[in-house]
């Protein structure tokens, strides 16, 4: 690969970091999803220049030596590998050799291959602790296993020495929108503008007027990023792709979010996001037995714990309980696997609880946990729906209208919204609030759809 080409594609830790915003976000409105944040990334992700890359260096050859990042997977993580086993020390193959495994991590929702990663990195960080490009790979793994506090942190520290670094830019707007700081993050977006402008920019402001109650603008944005980001890399076109319909989706477009996972899946046929997206909008359409199809091809090659769950609703509803209690067990299991999976999962099994019966003391305490972590609207809808599972519906709508303030127009939300206001005796505002959920329709999965119905119905 030449020194032109590579000016004109973002750094691998920016790609991760997109793939990594889409990922946060689907476990707060974009449901399930893997993608990172300078990149569309765990969530997906670009391609412009973008300074601020990793050149590894290499004693014999240099940085050119170093295998071009479009080589497979196992190629690339060979090579680094045999660098470090020969200098352990190598503290800039470490980096690389990490950023592979979180490369893993992310298309195999692999939870153990992000811990590799980041015990790659902090080894790196032991040899020369305070080397900018180390310190912002590993802002780029926190933030795709949710220590937004942790990106956060490192990425200030990267922009304390490197102040117009694009990937920290990046990740220091990722991290502040997670943490419920939407003029934090618009700031950040800002100051990227001025440094690395492109598609990677135009999806995370995407997200942000998502998150602030503007989804046309989403919408408009996702499109212009899926439009101006190349092709010649395939993880980068089809995370513009699989953006585009998720955003699609969530503003209540099926046809606008088919054509987005379709295109996705063209670029990559074991595309996670793009899989379950078009399972959720088969489903919205009656397509119940190809919703399950997208849904069980998901689960076979990462058995997340939503992809679960949403697979498990429409075998309960096709008539194949037990089918359907075989995916609810692994979907129990998934928070006892590791630390780690419980925490980068803590918002899909509190709510999966929620809906499946298992609203207790101790869920609502696991869901104001997850908020203190990461004190967005999602979070304070995850509080506000276990207070009304456990029929404390005052306190369920004092902790919505938080959820609320910022603007968000999101299906769950409404919902939610709207069946706390029925249950406190708001009937009027409680079937407004509803009938605008039911009207992004592909944006409320299935469950959701059928419990908003039967309350409309009454």
């Amino acid at each position: 690969m030449t020194a032109l080409q590579r000016s004109r594609r973002p750094s691998r830790p920016l790609l991760l970091l997109l793939v990594a915003v889409m990922v946060a976000a689907a476990s707060y409105v974009v449901a399930p999803t893997l993608r990172s944040a300078a990149s569309p990334g765990v969530v997906k992700q670009g391609t412009v220049p973008v300074p601020g890359a990793v050149a590894p260096v290499d004693d014999a050859g240099g940085a050119e030596s170093a295998p071009d990042d479009r080589l497979p997977l196992a190629e690339r993580g060979a090579f680094w590998a045999a660098r470090v086993d020969a200098r352990p020390d190598d503290f800039l193959s470490l980096v690389q050799l990490a950023l592979v495994d979180a490369e893993r991590a992310r298309l195999t929702a692999d939870i153990s291959a992000y811990e590799q990663a980041l015990g790659l990195v902090e080894r790196s960080v032991a040899i020369v602790p305070a080397y900018p490009p180390t310190i912002r790979a590993r802002a780029s793994i926190r933030f795709a296993i949710h220590d937004f506090d942790g990106a956060l942190a490192d990425a200030s520290s990267v922009l304390h020495a490197l102040p117009t670094d694009p990937t920290a830019l990046a990740i220091l707007g990722d991290a502040a929108l997670e943490l419920g700081r939407p003029a934090d993050a618009a700031t950040a977006y800002d100051r990227l503008e001025a440094t690395g402008p492109g598609p990677w920019l135009d999806v995370r402001r995407a997200r942000l007027a998502y998150a602030t109650g503007d989804p046309a603008r989403a919408v408009e944005l996702a499109s212009r990023a899926r439009t101006t980001a190349a092709t010649d890399d395939p993880m980068n076109a089809g995370f513009y792709a699989y953006a585009f319909g998720e955003f699609a989706r969530l503003s209540g477009d099926p046809d606008g979010a088919r054509s987005g996972y379709e295109s996705a899946l063209r670029f990559r046929s074991t595309d996670l996001g793009a899989l379950v997206g078009l399972a959720r909008v088969e489903a919205a359409v009656g397509d119940e037995a190809g919703a399950i199809a997208h849904l069980q091809a998901a689960a076979a090659i990462a058995p997340q714990p939503e992809t679960l769950a949403l697979l498990g609703d429409l075998l309960t509803a096709a008539g194949d309980a037990e089918a359907a209690e075989e995916q609810f067990a692994t979907v129990r299991l998934t928070g006892e696997l590791s630390e780690l999976a419980g925490s980068v999962y803590d918002r899909q099994l509190v709510a999966f609880e929620l809906d499946h019966g298992r609203a207790t003391e101790a869920t609502l305490e696991a869901a104001r946990a997850a908020l203190r972590a990461r004190p967005d609207a999602a979070g304070h809808d995850l509080v506000a729906w276990a207070l009304h599972r456990l029929g404390r519906h005052d306190e369920a709508a004092a902790e919505m209208d938080l959820a609320q303030a910022c603007g968000i127009v999101d299906a769950r939300i409404l919902f939610h919204a709207g069946a706390i206001a029925t249950a406190r005796g708001a009937e009027s505002d409680g079937r407004g609030l509803l009938e605008r959920a039911r009207a992004l329709g592909p944006a409320l999965d299935p469950r959701d759809a059928a419990e908003a119905d039967a309350l409309l119905r009454h």
